[in-house]
């Protein structure tokens, strides 16, 4: 699939995120979710016991494997380089499931024996997330919510964070920000930069997402 890269990549230079509306057929995605009945991959539960994440899963059958391929097509299309996965995840948000604090991806430390590390950035210096829905994403039932790209390094974006080990945002630079409820439809796909701050709300529907 070949997308003009104009007038979407001048909008993530402006904004860090962008949002491609019916990317991927819904029936192609039911195909995918009902294969995670039989992949073996990482999961988490919640402290009620309900599975909220999977990892580990994109190379586990071909549809998965030809959905990554794809992704990584369209990268290059847009932004006129190559790129690779670094992370995969399937998140869950079961009735009342909890949402997850303002932050950045990556910008935290971590120490390994006697090295400290940047992060994310121990392994590269810029990441883009791929947002994919399986359900209808919304205000009621926590769709996830972005503010624009801070367009700082490492050092500066660390700033703004609890420095906890977490990237977790300070409350006093979070109420700075302004963050945009993220609508998505089944089939759209959602692009941003691990350097936009993002949270979202827990689900107050009586659907699970």
């Amino acid at each position: 699939m070949t997308i003009s890269h104009g007038d979407l990549t001048n909008q993530y230079k402006k904004k860090g995120y962008i949002i491609l509306r019916k990317f991927i057929a819904k029936k192609r995605l039911a195909k995918i979710l009902s294969e995670f009945k039989r992949i073996k991959c990482l999961k988490y539960s919640d402290r009620n016991g309900r599975i909220r994440r999977y990892e580990q899963f994109y190379d586990k059958t071909r549809e998965l494997k030809n959905l990554n391929k794809e992704i990584t097509r369209i990268l290059k299309n847009l932004f006129k380089t190559d790129f690779v996965i670094f992370k995969d995840k399937l998140n869950l948000k079961p009735p009342g499931g909890e949402g997850f604090s303002a932050h950045y991806d990556g910008i935290f430390y971590f120490k390994i024996k006697y090295n400290k590390f940047k992060g994310w950035y121990k392994y590269a210096s810029e990441f883009y997330n791929v947002l994919i829905p399986f359900d209808d994403c919304n205000k009621l039932n926590g769709t996830i919510q972005i503010a624009n790209e801070d367009k700082k390094k490492f050092a500066d974006l660390y700033k703004n964070t609890k420095k906890d080990g977490t990237p977790n945002l300070l409350k006093s630079f979070e109420k700075k920000k302004r963050f945009q409820n993220i609508n998505l439809n089944i089939g759209d796909i959602c692009l941003f930069s691990n350097r936009c701050a993002h949270r979202s709300n827990k689900n107050k529907s009586n659907s699970s997402r």
